[in-house]
């Protein structure tokens, strides 16, 4: 089906009238839903402000004060203080949270929770431009477009939005299920996605690394946007990302906790989270690090070539194909993250960093999957960020629709996105198909790239020539 020409028959305003009647539908039953389950106590929402609480209002450590360990850096309970500063009292347990809450408690917590939902998902849409007009625009530099030919970020109209459109229905799943269950990574998402759109729509290239500087104080894994940005030769935005990470972990933390208090959280970061992770790896700090909810590309080697248990609590179930000893199992997951990275860094490298073309938005988007396939911890809410390499890829269909490559790589799209759904299916989920997702989008990545600096090589040599 021809989705652009569909949009054009069904008439631009009719079509954004549409979209968004559908978003609010979507939004109404994600708050609802959302909000019921922080009243529960089944998501991250009474986690995430028992932080705050401690750290922010109380300003004890939280590392040290708070049972249940989380692995973000310190910066995280500054960026996340909205979201648990709501003055609620002493509350119960969380595993009889609507028992033991008073009504007040109750109003408060709802109120509080349906707050937080309803800005991630007003923001997702956000963020969902960003990228699709990210990979919609030209990326030569402004003024140097042809006559009659679109400048960078004008992009609008019906492609647009049926672009926005077609990612919502490829990762909308995904993003939805990380905004009912609070979790940060929505943040991280939005972060990134306001990055894309600076860096390839309004190049402002400090700016855009000053956001991913953010998102890295805030969670480690987008540092490897930093090496990205590296190997691109792209010296603003790894200047803007250097000096935001600095002022996020070093300057505020100083700001709100005082030089003393910003040391301590520091220092008990590293002890309690750096060092036994470098150690042992993610089971110091968290229960069943490579249970079936795990989509990392360790988890799946651990489950296939070991006798691990990725049962429920009430069954035990093993998918493995060998049961080799853990040290063996490590050494093989750290021998393909070192594969992978190494493509990466290929991939990024190689092509000339000015005259990226269609080749720009390709690259920028390699990196989330890496940050899922080399971290040890991919669970579902961190599969969110799926959304920039879907959107990325969805865009270059449209840009090149009915030319072969277009066609291969909506192929690839569609693969990966029927991938990342069968992790509904539990069975599935054991057997690691998120795994296989990402590697479908890491890998329909590459093949991209590659296929466009091979592009590149020959329009730099027919010029010399």
């Amino acid at each position: 089906m021809n989705l652009k020409g569909f949009c054009r028959a069904w008439g631009k305003e009719s079509f954004r009238a549409g979209l968004v009647g559908l978003f609010c539908i979507v939004a109404f039953f994600t708050v609802v839903s959302g909000t019921y389950r922080a009243l529960r106590g089944s998501s991250e929402f009474r986690e995430f402000r028992d932080i705050i609480q401690v750290s922010v209002v109380e300003n004890k450590n939280h590392y040290v004060e708070i049972a249940h360990l989380r692995a973000y850096p310190p910066f995280f309970a500054i960026f996340w203080a909205p979201y648990g500063l709501f003055p609620l009292g002493q509350l119960p347990e969380p595993a009889r949270p609507l028992a033991g809450s008073t009504l007040s408690q109750k109003i408060q917590i709802g109120l509080s929770a349906a707050f937080v939902l309803l800005l991630l998902t007003a923001l997702t849409v956000w963020a969902a431009r960003c990228i699709m007009l990210a990979g919609l625009s030209r990326t030569e530099p402004k003024g140097a477009c042809p006559a009659g030919a679109r400048e960078p970020g004008s992009e609008e109209g019906g492609s647009g939005w049926c672009a926005s459109a077609l990612l919502g229905v490829l990762s909308g799943g995904l993003m939805i299920n990380a905004i009912v269950r609070c979790e940060t990574d929505m943040f991280v998402v939005m972060l990134v996605a306001g990055a894309m759109y600076l860096m390839f729509v309004r190049e402002r290239q400090w700016s855009s690394g000053a956001l991913l500087g953010i998102a890295a104080a805030f969670k480690l894994t987008p540092g490897l946007f930093g090496v990205y940005l590296l190997c691109r030769r792209k010296w603003g935005a790894l200047g803007g990302m250097v000096a935001a990470g600095f002022a996020c972990s070093v300057i505020l933390p100083a700001v709100v906790w005082g030089p003393e208090g910003a040391y301590d959280r520091t220092r008990s970061w590293v002890e309690k989270v750096i060092v036994p992770y470098s150690r042992q790896g993610p089971e110091t700090f968290i229960p069943e690090a490579y249970r079936r909810a795990n989509q990392s590309l360790r988890a799946a080697v651990t489950r296939y070539l070991t006798r691990y248990d990725v049962g429920s609590d009430r069954r035990v179930r093993h998918v493995n194909v060998a049961d080799l000893r853990p040290q063996t199992v490590q050494k093989i997951a750290f021998g393909l993250k070192a594969i992978i990275l190494g493509l990466l860094l290929a991939a990024w490298i190689l092509p000339s960093p000015g005259r990226e073309g269609d080749l720009g938005p390709v690259l920028f988007a390699l990196v989330p999957t890496g940050m899922l396939l080399i971290s040890d911890v991919s669970v579902g809410g961190h599969l969110a960020i799926l959304a920039v390499p879907f959107g990325t890829l969805a865009a270059f269909c449209f840009r090149h629709a009915g030319e072969p490559l277009g066609r291969t790589v909506s192929w690839g799209v569609l693969a990966g996105f029927v991938a990342a759904s069968l992790i509904a299916v539990q069975p599935l989920k054991e057997m690691s198909v998120g795994t296989l997702g990402i590697f479908i989008l890491y890998g329909l990545g590459l093949y991209v790239a590659f296929r466009l600096f091979r592009l590149q090589r020959a329009t730099i040599t027919s010029e010399a020539g």
